[in-house]
């Protein structure tokens, strides 16, 4: 029946995976992160130093985006067991899932082919092991896309993580690296209601701005925690308060 059902499904909102382009060198990838224009080469050493140096779950003081430790196109290495909630909320459970950071996409197989959902709206959640993934739409710098993020803190208000990759070395293009390296970097953001999620900084400025609506209560909650708002566990405290709120 669970076969069944999934084949229903792949039919309805499937494509083909897509393989990668060959021979791309240093690709910078669709919709990054704007920073100085200095030259190429220095703008990948420094990004080089901020990998070594920061974690997903740290705080930048600059600019949104966080440097990301890992360097693989996939979320993690392999398959990881999962399951599907759909808008009606029927579940297709015990599912291979992978998430493709590079190419944005929620992949599964079916009869030993690589398949990605088409239709990815037409899902309420991805689960994989345990973590929580949601398609939506998201506002940043004055444009509207849709993409994937990790539910942090879930609620009438969330917490985001938007991941993506900002370059893409080849080893054939680069004798100093042996496997296909991608620079990821990460993204917070705020999600409020059925509202579209816009991005937040580990910072106490920015997480004000985020909570406007009841910004002298927040205010308060972070002066009488002494939080200093430049990681991700205090972000995690204001939107568990602001959601208690009523």
């Amino acid at each position: 029946m669970k076969r069944s059902i999934l084949m229903i499904l792949a039919c309805i909102f499937i494509f083909s995976f897509e393989a990668r382009s060959q021979n791309e060198g240093i690709k910078t990838a669709s919709n990054p992160v704007q920073y100085d224009k200095s030259p190429m080469n220095a703008k990948i050493t420094q990004d080089f130093a901020m990998v070594q140096e920061q974690g997903t779950t740290g705080g930048a003081p600059g600019p949104s985006a966080i440097a990301d430790k890992n360097s693989g196109m996939f979320l993690e290495p392999g398959w990881t067991p999962g399951r599907v909630v759909l808008i009606d909320q029927s579940v297709l459970d015990n599912i291979l899932l992978r998430y493709d950071i590079y190419h944005q996409q929620v992949q599964f197989v079916r009869e030993n082919d690589t398949l990605a959902f088409a239709k990815p709206e037409e899902a309420a959640c991805f689960i994989l092991d345990n973590r929580k993934f949601i398609y939506t739409d998201y506002e940043n710098g004055g444009l509207i896309s849709k993409g994937y993020f990790e539910v942090l803190s879930d609620g009438n208000c969330k917490l985001l993580l938007r991941r993506m990759v900002k370059y893409h070395l080849d080893p054939d293009e680069h004798s100093n690296i042996s496997d296909d390296l991608y620079v990821r970097e990460s993204e917070y953001y705020i999600k409020k209601n059925a509202d579209m999620a816009k991005p937040v900084r580990a910072c106490r400025k920015s997480v004000l701005c985020a909570f406007k609506d009841k910004e002298e209560q927040v205010k308060w909650f972070i002066e009488e925690n002494n939080l200093k708002m430049n990681t991700c566990d205090q972000i995690q405290l204001v939107v568990a308060y602001y959601n208690s709120l009523p």
